[in-house]
């Protein structure tokens, strides 16, 4: 496992520490992480180029690293997470075989790095192919995982990233009626298509709404908690915050149960060519 010095950014170091403490039980609690990382792998495409190389940029514990490794079975594939609890789990034999693995086939080595979005440790011009599911959205500043991008693939190279937009969380927003970072807000569908094109990359997007349902506040709680998504704001909470907060909640349930949504934002991005 490669070590990267990590930039001095307190929010980075947060962000780092509440993935380190949720990364255990991601793979058990992060069912609607688990949906959409589903839905993104279906856009890659069906073969790259020979000797190609993929990243997989925010990869947790590793799940969707393996499925990127055996389905490229012939490329050198990366795991990158800022996160070095993620890293030791991701690094772990899986408990079961990925789905796109064959028969009879041995796991492709993966190369596991601790890193940045926004300082890529890779050279120019190095990747065909960034595979990035609900990662990026930790980023503080979209404009720089952008560039880095841009930077790091190939002409003709393909990024398939997906991450969270306006609207997101919304119930939680509303239960907890606090503006502060410890629920984030996100940039639009519109801001990152600028800003992607600016750096040179062609951009298609789409955006998708999810709903998730949970049986009770403390299951809602722990599907965020429990996966790092909240970041500490200092804020100490009592019981009648919690108490007002939970009765908020329970006035949007529904018979399916308490909603929490996601809006997905999917951007699959291209290096253009140079003639």
């Amino acid at each position: 496992m490669q070590m990267v010095t990590l930039p001095h950014a307190s929010s980075r170091q947060r962000i780092a520490q509440a993935f380190d403490r949720g990364a255990s039980e991601y793979l058990t609690l992060a069912r609607a992480q688990h949906v959409m990382a589903s839905r993104l792998f279906e856009t890659l495409p069906t073969t790259l180029p020979d000797a190609a190389v993929v990243l997989d940029l925010g990869c947790g514990p590793g799940q969707w690293t393996r499925e990127l490794a055996c389905h490229y079975s012939t490329a050198r594939c990366l795991g990158l997470d800022l996160s070095m609890a993620m890293l030791r789990e991701a690094s772990r034999s899986p408990d079961t075989p990925p789905r796109h693995m064959t028969p009879g086939n041995a796991q492709p080595p993966i190369h596991w790095l601790r890193g940045d979005a926004e300082r890529l440790p890779v050279a120019d011009n190095s990747l065909d192919l960034v595979f990035s599911s609900l990662a990026v959205q930790w980023c503080p500043t979209p404009r720089h995982w952008l560039g880095e991008l841009a930077r790091a693939l190939k002409p003709g190279g393909r990024a398939h990233i997906n991450t969270l937009g306006p609207g997101t969380l919304a119930e939680i927003r509303h239960a907890w009626q606090r503006q502060d970072d410890s629920v984030r807000h996100f940039p639009s569908r519109e801001q990152l298509i600028d800003w992607a094109r600016r750096t040179g990359l062609k951009v298609h997007c789409q955006t998708h709404r999810h709903v998730f349902h949970y049986p009770d506040v403390s299951a809602v709680m722990r599907s965020i908690k429990g996966i790092g998504a909240q970041t500490a704001s200092g804020y100490r909470l009592t019981r009648a915050d919690l108490a007002q907060a939970s009765a908020r909640h329970e006035a949007l349930r529904t018979s399916q149960g308490l909603p929490v949504s996601y809006q997905v934002i999917e951007l699959v991005m291209e290096k253009s060519v140079i003639d």
